[in-house]
């Protein structure tokens, strides 16, 4: 998804003079063509991660529309009171690229792992908040976010993510996309976690489960109408994200469900307990030490749907 964002950032800067580019001492090996190509429209702040976000606030108040690229736990943690007051409260139209979501920095540790900001930022006011899945998500909601006058956040991965949906995607990027129907369970994914979820759901399927899977790459503004559908025609209904299941993309579709009086028999999320990652490893080694590889999730949804059976 890297390299999806500087080409489509590329494109947009070749079409408007007011978009730029600007790093927080990120991104080498991908960003210098968009440096080459167009010169004083890209900015290197250097690792002031406060300092980033009040200069790209600044651009926006003064007309341009610079996309803000940086460290996902590096940006939100130490860059929260500027977003809050630069780029919110401000109304300032800067689109903030978080990358390295998740456990994407898995070896780094809990320094560089990513598993509080949704939350963080669906807190905000005036800030929408996307978790694109691959390329072709990635796409549609950057010109998602361009084509708004809200500020917003892009969460991403950090390594090349294979394609998922075979065809582009259309933007605007807020509704769910549907990957497969079933009529008993539903599941609903949020974010790179998403390839994990195809496989669960084929598991299931082996299994003959009849499931439904969406991938929500837009957590803010949320897709109400789906999630309450979902609720509503299916038996079991489960979230599934790389973040922490306290006020991530899971705690707002159960906070929409229980608004709504929609609860289904079985609702479950899937994510991070409350908890530090004190093991190094890989991300998929992350995953699967918190439960949440494919063979893992389908044997805990098996469980729980003969459970009201």
């Amino acid at each position: 998804m890297r390299n999806t964002f500087v080409k489509t950032v590329s494109r947009l800067a070749r079409e408007d003079p007011k978009v730029m580019l600007v790093i927080g001492d990120t991104g080498f090996s991908v960003m210098e063509p968009f440096e080459a190509e167009f010169g004083e429209r890209f900015v290197n702040v250097g690792i002031a991660e406060q300092d980033f976000i009040s200069f790209s606030a600044g651009l926006a108040a003064a007309g341009m529309k610079p996309f803000a690229y940086n460290v996902v736990s590096f940006m939100t943690l130490r860059g929260a009171e500027e977003i809050l007051l630069d780029v919110c409260y401000q109304e300032n139209p800067v689109v903030l690229v978080g990358v390295g979501g998740g456990f994407a920095y898995g070896p780094a540790g809990p320094t560089h792992h990513a598993l509080q900001d949704i939350a963080m930022m669906c807190a905000f006011p005036n800030l929408d908040v996307y978790c694109p899945a691959d390329p072709a998500e990635m796409e549609a909601v950057m010109l998602t976010a361009y084509q708004n006058a809200n500020p917003a956040y892009i969460r991403i991965g950090r390594s090349a993510d294979d394609p998922i949906h075979k065809l582009p995607l259309k933007a605007p990027a807020r509704k769910a996309i549907q990957l497969g129907q079933g009529d008993e369970i539903a599941i609903l994914a949020c974010g790179t976690i998403l390839r994990e979820a195809v496989e669960t759901r084929a598991l299931l399927k082996a299994r003959g489960l009849s499931v439904t899977l969406y991938s929500i790459p837009c957590v803010k503004p949320l897709d109400v109408e789906t999630v309450l559908t979902c609720a509503g025609t299916h038996q079991a209904l489960f979230t599934i994200e790389e973040h922490g299941v306290s006020g991530g993309f899971g705690s707002a579709v159960a906070s929409l469900l229980a608004e709504h009086g929609k609860c289904p028999a079985v609702f479950h999320r899937y994510g991070v307990p409350d908890s530090f990652a004190m093991v190094t490893g890989s991300r998929e080694y992350q995953l699967r030490y918190f439960g949440l590889s494919p063979e893992q999730v389908a044997e805990d949804i098996c469980k729980r749907w003969e459970a009201v059976q």
